[in-house]
């Protein structure tokens, strides 16, 4: 720079000055540095370029950007420039997200699973392979559902399974029972009485199990052969025994149809009807010393001291255990609790 330019450069800043007030010292004391960083023709080199005392330009460095600035010594100071987070904008529905973020998206009816990938544009994944879509409603992976068959029928039970296409199953859902004897349809859970081979009754339980399975059983009923009767727990009942003696008995059930008789003349008698197996002759094979006859499979209590006995006729002889114990049926090791 010639001086006649520099006193021009000087004037002009002195006019600029006088228009605009006097400046405070700290301005002007800038303005003479820069007009003296010039005078001097200080510059600064960085990258093969060149730059002037307060200058200030950006370059990348490491993966990083680099915010420099010209000192009016001629030195390049350098701060790294904060990174400004990446997100992606859905025009869909008008939302940000950042790097990562996952979130459902509705579109053409149906429900996407969307996440922002960025990649420098920022990048939006979004699908439906991990959802079923079916009568205009949509599923996660593992939801279930009800629908009517096509053909109205019944009702169907459908899980979503995806697998990567959408795909789901479904299978028929017995909302209730059909019992053909009875003419009779029950709900899931609903209990009722069933008459079987024309006395006997059973409690049967409607368990549905996608095919309307029924479950019956006598486990809790007392269903006495001989007087063609059936009869609940705790309930009881005059009859005549195969020895010819009254007895009134009473339901215990145990989990297997069992009962017990008193006699009149002292004794009692314990039925298990999956075991009984009852002679025609009117005494029985088992005596005992109060005189007592019992047939083959019929049980009894007798007392031995200060301990009960249950005691069961086992044709040739009879077996007793201490009541209250544990103990296993003669060939079939079926084990009884008493």
């Amino acid at each position: 720079m010639t001086g006649g330019s520099l006193t021009g450069l000087l004037v002009a800043l002195c006019i600029s000055s006088a228009a605009h007030g006097a400046p405070n010292k700290s301005k002007r004391q800038s303005q003479y540095q820069f007009l003296y960083a010039l005078r001097r023709k200080i510059v600064c080199q960085d990258s093969g370029r060149s730059y002037r005392p307060y200058q200030r330009w950006e370059k990348s460095y490491l993966g990083s950007t680099l915010v420099c600035s010209c000192s009016e010594a001629g030195r390049v100071d350098c701060t790294t420039k904060p990174e400004v987070e990446e997100t992606c904008h859905d025009k869909y529905n008008g939302e940000t997200y950042r790097i990562g973020e996952t979130y459902e998206r509705p579109r053409d009816g149906m429900i996407w699973d969307c996440t922002c990938i960025g990649s420098g544009r920022g990048k939006i994944s979004c699908t439906i392979a991990n959802r079923c879509h079916e009568g205009g409603r949509s599923y996660k992976i593992g939801d279930t559902w009800q629908r009517p068959h096509d053909t109205a029928d019944y009702m169907l039970e459908c899980v979503c399974l995806g697998n990567g296409k959408g795909e789901w199953t479904c299978k028929p859902v017995a909302q209730h029972c059909y019992d053909n004897s009875a003419s009779s349809s029950y709900a899931v859970g609903e209990t009722w009485e069933k008459q079987y081979q024309g006395w006997m009754m059973l409690d049967c339980t409607c368990l549905g199990e996608g095919h309307g399975k029924i479950q019956c059983t006598s486990r809790n009923r007392c269903n006495d052969n001989t007087v063609k009767k059936s009869f609940r727990i705790g309930e009881t009942w005059m009859k005549t025994d195969l020895s010819g003696h009254r007895v009134e008995c009473l339901c215990l059930g145990n989990g297997r149809g069992e009962w017990k008789c008193d006699r009149e003349s002292g004794g009692t008698v314990v039925y298990a009807p999956e075991r009984s197996r009852f002679q025609s002759n009117r005494e029985g094979t088992c005596r005992t010393d109060s005189g007592n006859s019992y047939h083959e499979g019929q049980r009894w209590i007798r007392t031995q001291g200060s301990k009960q006995m249950l005691c069961t006729c086992l044709g040739s002889g009879a077996s007793c255990q201490e009541l209250g114990s544990d103990r296993y049926s003669v060939g079939t090791k079926r084990k009884l609790y008493v």
